[in-house]
């Protein structure tokens, strides 16, 4: 089965559902209208063969990395000659469309047609949130968490929604944008 009719087949079910403008690779990648979207969606792609989640992210476009609070100075590394180096200061790519958004990714494959279908949802930076995947795909449950606990998305239906990778000390969400990080009894 070929990108096309994957696509034209997701049409045929769901008209509002259109070719995401940027692709993921070479993987057919459709954009999803709403929220309200990705249950159905996801359940016809499983009902289609679609059995795995591979993949469940996010990506925060609000701009570059604030570095404010991260420890700049040159740090000592025993394997070169004169220690490590920062090397690169974080700037604003110019020209590039950051906005006040979250995208969302999923990423479904059909393992006996050898096929993947990834999802991309955007939904507003203050109150990012998506249906949880975990009734349909049992793998989302610590995907969802992990991006919970990093981007501080939330996950609606979650049967678990709490932290699974930084420590419960640890304040904000340390893949947002505007993140800064406060010194902890970990920094020297």
């Amino acid at each position: 089965m070929t990108q096309d009719d994957i696509l034209s087949k997701i049409q045929a079910e769901f008209p509002k559902i259109e070719k995401a403008a940027v692709q993921v690779k070479d993987y057919l990648t459709v954009k999803l209208a709403s929220k309200d979207d990705l249950i159905p969606m996801a359940a016809w792609l499983k009902k289609e063969g679609f059995d795995y989640l591979e993949m469940a992210t996010a990506v925060d476009y609000l701009g570059p990395v604030n570095m404010k609070g991260y420890i700049r100075q040159p740090n000592f590394n025993a394997f070169l000659p004169g220690g490590a180096k920062i090397e690169v200061e974080s700037a604003a790519a110019a020209g590039y469309p950051y906005r006040p958004v979250i995208e969302f990714v999923w990423s479904v494959v059909s393992r006996t047609d050898r096929a993947r279908v990834f999802l991309k949802l955007e939904v507003p930076r203050d109150a990012a949130s998506a249906p949880s995947l975990v009734g349909l795909f049992k793998s989302a449950d610590w995907q969802e968490r992990e991006n919970f606990d990093l981007l501080g998305v939330r996950y609606e239906g979650h049967p678990n929604l709490l932290k699974i990778l930084t420590p419960d000390f640890l304040q904000g969400h340390p893949l947002r944008k505007d993140y800064v990080h406060v010194k902890d009894r970990y920094d020297e």
